[in-house]
């Protein structure tokens, strides 16, 4: 496993050991890679809509991390993460994009019933004020904000960590 940054280093740490992963958006894959490599998660879901990263992610792992033994299983899906057809369940990971492109995959998933995880970690680039938003102005969406609250400094910025645990 490689050194993750403060920031994936502790999305890394709040995600559910014996659960699937769920990395939307996940650019360089480093998050997921490490959970792969770790073998305590069962599935690890790769979601980007750029084919082309996607692609190389696919064939870096395929390269570097594959391992016949795993116990763990990795799925790469070029498409955007609204449009995912299957039920998503464990720890789903929104990170590194704007409040609006997380409102658009959660809302829908689940509006499409698609939404199962028993915990979503969100960490909008901006805007999260609209985030915690959107989650209060729909109680019955079945997601609790954690207690926990999360900030980390990155690149002169501040960032925080939304954690939602199903009721």
């Amino acid at each position: 496993m490689f050194k993750l940054s403060r920031r994936m280093q502790l999305i890394y740490d709040l995600l559910l050991p014996g659960k699937p992963v769920w990395d939307f958006c996940c650019d360089h894959g480093y998050m997921g890679l490490n959970a792969y490599e770790s073998g305590l998660f069962p599935e690890v879901y790769f979601v980007d809509k750029v084919e082309h990263i996607i692609a190389q992610l696919k064939t870096r792992f395929e390269n570097e991390y594959h391992r016949a033994d795993s116990p763990a299983q990795a799925h790469f899906l070029a498409q955007q993460g609204e449009e995912i057809a299957r039920p998503l369940r464990g720890s789903v990971v929104v990170a590194g994009v704007g409040a609006f492109t997380i409102f658009k995959i959660i809302q829908s998933l689940h509006e499409k019933g698609h939404l199962e995880a028993q915990r979503l970690i969100l960490c909008p680039q901006r805007d999260e004020e609209k985030l915690l938003q959107f989650f209060a102005e729909r109680s019955n969406f079945g997601y609790e904000l954690s207690n926990e609250h999360y900030e980390v400094a990155e690149r002169g910025r501040t960032r925080k960590l939304l954690i939602f645990d199903k009721n």
